[in-house]
């Protein structure tokens, strides 16, 4: 009877059991790690989302016209990616009141070319070109969210289910081992 007790104990106390838990407990700490630090990076993007659409809201568009073509025309490589970047100046006119910007731009224009300028009613002389869509701010407030339900939600199911805690501690070892 002893014997039998031994038996049924051991594979409680297996050394695959061991790692078992061991990995399904780093999974778990991994998965609220990473859940805290995806919840600030995504607070982050609903604040930058939030803040495009609002810039977005009281900027008011008028037409331009280039007045100097463009110029002083820089390579930057980036990721095996190469693309040009052209200064160029406008005019535009708000209230009678004529401005010129410098901007920049990876599309080149000619002397003449029409633009469109978009400006704060309450300084019209800082005009932007080609401002930011109001739908990349909703796109990264979406995309925030959406981070912040999966990455609890995994927390979730690692505290649920041991095997999913397991499953992703040891995808996050071997993603640290790789990383050396």
């Amino acid at each position: 009877m002893e014997n039998q007790q031994l038996q049924q104990q051991a594979p409680k106390n297996s050394i695959g059991n061991e790692i078992y838990s061991g990995a399904a407990d780093f999974g778990k700490i991994y998965a609220i790690i990473s859940a805290i630090i995806g919840t600030l990076i995504s607070i982050g993007m609903i604040i930058f989302g939030i803040y495009i659409i609002q810039h977005k809201n009281h900027l008011v568009s008028v037409d331009g016209q280039v007045t100097t073509a463009s110029y002083d025309c820089s390579i930057p490589t980036t990721n095996q990616n190469t693309y040009t970047t052209c200064k160029f100046d406008v005019m535009y006119q708000v209230s009678n009141q004529s401005y010129t910007k410098t901007f920049s731009s990876v599309e080149t224009f000619s002397v003449g070319d029409k633009v469109t300028v978009w400006y704060d009613p309450n300084h019209p002389e800082q005009g932007e070109y080609n401002p930011p869509s109001k739908n990349i701010g909703w796109a990264l407030i979406g995309f925030g969210v959406l981070i912040i339900i999966g990455s609890w939600f995994w927390v979730w199911m690692t505290r649920r289910y041991k095997f999913a805690a397991a499953a992703g501690g040891t995808a996050a070892a071997i993603n640290m081992i790789r990383a050396i």
